[in-house]
């Protein structure tokens, strides 16, 4: 089944890349696709985030199955939890096409979707069906034409949080043009309240990450840092896609947008190691950027997340890439004497210091 799922990747590429994603989204929304349910069962894989017990610490981030349609065909895959969206109040369209490039030298992506949606009531409706196994994030975004982004955040929160077991903001994303900051010291202590206050209404107290640029300047993601910690976020998710591009000829690179891919890989584990070292391994990190081998896996978790997602390279090397992973990386845990993994988070984050 897995060679049939490369060969199926073989065929897609031979189409524009968002017609190609369409396609796999929609087979896998239908239940044709994955194949196969894959099972992980290394025991040394389980781990935590917070008080969220994984069974494994791979997960398909945002961006993915933005509007809750294929969550069970996901799951299938083997992850252990998905990140929803990003979620926005209302439906939005997202940037004009084309908006998502394939490099496929380099197995990366260029993309500038927009943000793209059905809005919260209708993923809200969807989430509220779901009685499935399995963590289920949901990432946070306001609306382009937003006369109040602070309060769209609230908006997404109160229509869809309930649904949620963690709720991730979206503030870094490069894909639109954002007329508010959020980043800002002032910002963010404003958003990082209204949302603790908003979840005291309501009733509930999910988690709250904070996705990461892997561009931010150094003394800005201190700043941010030290914001979030004041107002009690749970954790971070490092990082979000570059708008930095590698020295190349290749006129791809010149389209607009957030670069994932290998390229991201050592940018967001730096994003990732700096972050552990300011938290002093206190709170959880979502490693991402780049990951494409049980190496990149455990470079990841030794220089200091909790837990990892996974989407590029799974667009050019199948669902299968997942169970690959999690094999190598437990053996990777054996072979340097770990009896589980939580025991190498970090280990090595000093080496990745800037």
């Amino acid at each position: 089944m897995l060679e049939l799922e490369k060969y199926s990747i073989s065929f897609l590429e031979l189409f524009p890349a968002e017609f190609s994603r369409n396609i796999s989204h929609k087979l896998t929304e239908w239940g044709l696709f994955p194949f196969i349910t894959t099972r992980i069962n290394q025991q040394n894989l389980k781990t935590q985030l917070g008080n969220i017990e994984l069974a494994n610490p791979l997960g398909i981030p945002s961006g993915l199955d933005k509007n809750a349609t294929s969550i069970k065909g996901l799951f299938k895959t083997g992850i252990s939890f998905l990140e929803l969206g990003t979620v926005t109040p209302y439906p939005q369209a997202g940037n004009d096409k084309p908006r998502l490039f394939r490099i496929a030298s380099s197995h990366e992506l260029i993309n500038r979707m927009g943000l793209n949606n059905h809005g919260a009531e209708s993923i809200g409706s969807k989430l509220k069906q779901w009685s499935g196994s399995g963590i289920i994030g949901l990432s946070l975004g306001y609306n382009r034409n937003s006369n109040d982004p602070f309060q769209d955040f609230l908006n997404v929160i109160t229509e869809c949080g309930i649904y949620a077991d963690y709720l991730a903001l979206n503030i870094s994303c490069p894909n639109i043009n954002m007329d508010l900051d959020l980043s800002t010291p002032e910002n963010l202590s404003t958003l990082l309240q209204k949302i603790s206050w908003k979840q005291k209404d309501l009733g509930f107290d999910k988690p709250v990450y904070l996705k990461l640029s892997p561009d931010y300047e150094p003394t800005h993601l201190n700043e941010i840092i030290s914001v979030s910690l004041e107002e009690g976020v749970d954790g971070f998710i490092a990082t979000n896609s570059t708008i930095s591009r590698p020295v190349s000829n290749n006129p791809i690179y010149q389209e607009r947008g957030g670069l994932t891919g290998p390229y991201l890989f050592d940018i967001s584990t730096k994003t990732l190691a700096n972050v552990y070292s300011q938290t002093k391994g206190n709170l959880p990190i979502i490693g991402v950027g780049g990951i494409s081998t049980a190496e990149d896996a455990y470079t990841k978790i030794k220089a200091g997340a909790s837990a990892l997602q996974l989407y590029t390279a799974i667009c050019y090397q199948g669902t299968g890439l997942i169970k690959k992973i999690c094999s190598g990386l437990s053996l990777l845990l054996e072979k340097d004497g770990y009896s589980n993994i939580t025991e190498a988070v970090g280990i090595e984050h000093k080496n990745w210091l800037t």
